[in-house]
């Protein structure tokens, strides 16, 4: 018998034996490594769709299966804690209705909503100044003051995140933050602070916190470009070109007069930097209240 010829039998059968059980092991993952959910065709589609309506896509997104699983969240009641202690040891007056208590004190009123949202509204001439000597602050400076002034207050919370500056017709500017929990934007969450001139002139804080962890139950959500295309059948035709600038996988629900509730994945689509709408990412139906209301 040739003993090199018997040699080279057995590393090929090895080989094979090998390359089999590696293909059974690991072929899943090396399946879910190279699949998309949204292929070539998906996206020229879409943005056929898209154009044919008025819409341009200038933003990207990750183009591989997602999944995601519902959450249940509470009001975070720790910032309206601290905001009280500060307000009632320097004097305050309390007047409640069915819905609200407004605490009024020499510099401010803050208005507690039993769904959570807080309200604060500064005097003229109060708040923090925020530029040096009445000069302006570029974005980036106004920003750190923002937060600076946030936590001087204790309204600054974790899990905080820039999300967009907004310039509002009266002159003054509207900063935004979303709130992110386990690493996911929960677009729930907001912050927003409205700066007049130089100075803070209102805050507004709606926050949540986990209200329990199910086990988790991640399931795939519809694609991007499926969120997209049913935003369009919700919209029609727009008159003037609008640009989507963003779209994002978070969580999204509507503002509750309840203990807990349970919140949804959401596809975020972002329209000119100043128009949100939320596809739930399961059903693929537009949610409501989907443009960011103005309340300051």
């Amino acid at each position: 018998m040739n003993l090199g010829r018997a040699k080279l039998i057995l590393v090929v059968a090895f080989t094979g034996l090998n390359i089999f059980l590696g293909y059974q092991l690991f072929w899943p993952d090396f399946g879910r490594l190279t699949e998309v959910s949204v292929t070539a065709e998906d996206l020229r589609e879409t943005e056929q769709m898209l154009a044919e309506n008025n819409l341009v896509l200038d933003a990207s997104f990750d183009r591989s299966p997602q999944t995601s699983d519902f959450i249940t969240v509470s009001p975070d009641w720790k910032i309206r804690q601290a905001l009280l202690y500060d307000l009632i040891k320097t004097g305050v007056q309390i007047e409640e209705t069915e819905h609200t208590t407004y605490y009024r004190s020499v510099d401010r009123v803050a208005v507690i909503h039993n769904s959570g949202l807080i309200q604060i509204f500064y005097s003229s001439g109060s708040g923090a100044s925020l530029g040096d000597n009445g000069t302006e602050l570029g974005h980036g400076d106004l920003k750190n003051r923002v937060e600076e002034f946030l936590a001087e207050d204790e309204l600054l919370p974790e899990g905080i995140n820039f999300d967009y500056l907004e310039q509002k017709e009266d002159g003054s500017i509207a900063l935004n933050y979303h709130q992110t929990l386990g690493g996911m934007p929960i677009f729930s969450g907001q912050i927003k602070i409205v700066i007049d001139g130089d100075r803070v002139k209102a805050v507004e804080i709606y926050w949540l916190e986990l209200a329990e962890r199910a086990p988790p139950r991640d399931m795939e959500v519809i694609s991007p470009a499926e969120a997209l295309k049913n935003l369009v059948s919700e919209l029609g035709p727009v008159s003037e070109e609008r640009i989507i600038e963003k779209i994002d996988l978070g969580y999204y629900s509507g503002e509750y007069d309840a203990e807990k509730w349970e919140v949804p994945p959401v596809w975020r689509i972002v329209l000119d930097n100043n128009q949100y709408y939320y596809i739930n990412a399961f059903t693929g139906n537009l949610e409501k209240d989907t443009v960011i209301p103005e309340q300051l």
